[in-house]
């Protein structure tokens, strides 16, 4: 009778060969998306837009579900225990991710995250009402350190509020936050005369007919080219509501990669850049080696103004 000897050298070899021909096959099998708001939501619609073109890129069925409840947070939550092994992912917005964890003291933070690539990005602007008297930046700093400025937004802790407590400390003003129930609630305040001024986005005219005195980014909207941003006047601020694609800390780097390169060939598929526009929506991709940096400054960035605004003990 022959006898099969493995030398423990050649054993070794085998079992790494074996593993890294299993790792290689990521994925194969179907991943789950998580999204942390109700279906047809503003996070939900570019995250269905998202997975239907990660599904043929990467060869296997993504199915997205939603996990409702205070912010985002209760999706957010499971899905940070979930096993790290690139099966159990994450559509996530700033807020769920960079505001609500300072608020509600949730169970996961910034180490809980590998951020993959952030996939759109709104940015914000600073809008008055039609027949505002204030013209320009310079009228908004002059009346808020004259007979003083309403700011309206959404409830404390939004990011209509960290946008206004960004402006404040950048600006060097101090401005009065009217909270409201968001949407209509916040139009009602401005056209009414009770608010002053708001961050909204690129729809601020169609929608409102409001005005924009600046855009809260790094660069001009080509939808509305004439807006300077407050960098260029002087003040170097970036506030937006972004969402991005998000594992848990610990998964393989390998997986991270894959996911990343994916994400990448994604976002430039001409069904995802026509879906985006149809809905209204921006594409920004940042891959994982800069979104990393990016999101873990706004973390730490929207704490401290929560904190310094007495939101945070």
């Amino acid at each position: 009778m022959m006898k099969l000897i493995v030398t423990s050298a050649g054993l070794v070899a085998g079992l790494v060969l074996a593993a890294s021909t299993a790792f290689a096959e990521y994925p194969e099998r179907t991943i789950n998306m998580l999204v942390p708001f109700g279906a047809g939501g503003g996070t939900d619609v570019p995250a269905r837009f998202f997975a239907a073109e990660m599904e043929g890129i990467l060869g296997q069925n993504i199915v997205v579900s939603n996990v409702e409840g205070a912010g985002g947070t209760v999706g957010a939550t499971q899905l940070s225990q979930a096993e790290a092994n690139g099966y159990n992912l994450g559509f996530l917005p700033v807020g769920t991710t960079t505001t609500q964890p300072h608020l509600k003291r949730t169970s996961y933070n910034a180490d809980s995250w590998t951020p993959i690539c952030m996939v759109s990005q709104g940015p914000f602007y600073l809008v008055v009402g039609e027949d505002s008297p204030i013209k320009t930046v310079d009228d908004y700093i002059a009346m808020a350190n004259g007979d003083g400025l309403k700011f309206a937004g959404a409830g404390p802790g939004s990011m209509a509020h960290v946008a206004q407590l960004t402006l404040d400390n950048k600006l060097g003003v101090t401005t009065q936050y009217i909270p409201t129930k968001g949407g209509g609630d916040i139009a009602t305040e401005i056209n009414g005369g009770r608010a002053d001024a708001t961050a909204w986005f690129a729809d601020f005219g169609t929608k409102f007919g409001w005005r924009a005195l600046a855009i809260l980014s790094d660069q001009r909207s080509g939808q509305h080219p004439d807006v300077p941003t407050l960098a260029e006047l002087g003040y170097d601020t970036q506030v937006s509501v972004w969402f991005g694609f998000f594992t848990q800390a610990g998964t393989p780097d390998d997986v991270v990669n894959t996911l990343s390169e994916a994400c990448a060939k994604a976002v430039e598929t001409e069904s995802f850049m026509e879906n985006m526009a149809g809905a209204n929506r921006l594409i920004r991709y940042m891959g994982t080696e800069e979104f990393g940096p990016f999101f873990r400054t706004a973390f730490e960035l929207n704490g401290k103004l929560l904190m310094d605004a007495g939101l945070v003990k």
